[in-house]
């Protein structure tokens, strides 16, 4: 009797495993956990962007455009500084829009977390079929693909940016004392 009720135990409990969405489904709950990850990897990203300081150098590079275009004269200006203007260009084109840039991304971040704890919820609760499962997952990783895509490239971007600001805006700086100072002895 004692084996009988024991063979009876175990077999409720390997058909509850067998039942059981979590056990059934571990590798797509593992590959969820793995792409909740790197969700978190890209927010420590996002959050390592220093959007303010971004912004600084974009109206810095505003004010110099504005001050050349009051003191520049044709006859003045140097291949270094026709240079060092297009790069300033550059920063303030690429680095354009940068809160609405903020917000998408960190938009994005949070609807992507919430997509997927949502789908390992109803994974483990048992709500989906398989097929729904590889469907949802397999959208919700090309979305997050596309994220990382699009926020590695503002990244790459920006430090790329900052390095032109540093290079070119001491010397426009420096162009536009000199314009003044030649402006004010005329």
């Amino acid at each position: 009797m004692k084996l009988l009720v024991s063979g009876t135990i175990l077999a409720g409990l390997l058909l509850m495993l067998s039942c059981n969405p979590a056990s059934k489904f571990e590798a797509e709950l593992s590959e969820i956990d793995s792409c909740l990850i790197v969700i978190d990897d890209a927010e420590t990203q996002l959050n390592a962007i220093d959007f303010d300081s971004l912004q600084l150098m974009v109206d810095h590079v505003l004010a110099n455009e504005e001050e050349i275009k009051i003191y520049y004269h044709p006859d003045t200006l140097s291949l270094e500084i026709g240079t060092r203007m297009n790069e300033c260009k550059g920063v303030r084109k690429t680095l354009k829009n940068l809160d609405a840039k903020r917000n998408n991304f960190k938009n994005e971040i949070g609807a992507l977390k919430v997509q997927f704890t949502n789908l390992k919820s109803d994974i483990e609760d048992g709500v989906l079929t398989a097929e729904k499962i590889k469907d949802f997952l397999a959208t919700e990783k090309e979305d997050l693909n596309q994220l990382n895509l699009s926020l590695n490239g503002f990244y790459s971007v920006q430090e790329l940016q900052k390095k032109y600001y540093y290079s070119a805006v001491p010397v426009i700086d420096a162009l536009i004392v000199k314009l003044k100072n030649e402006a004010t002895q005329e």
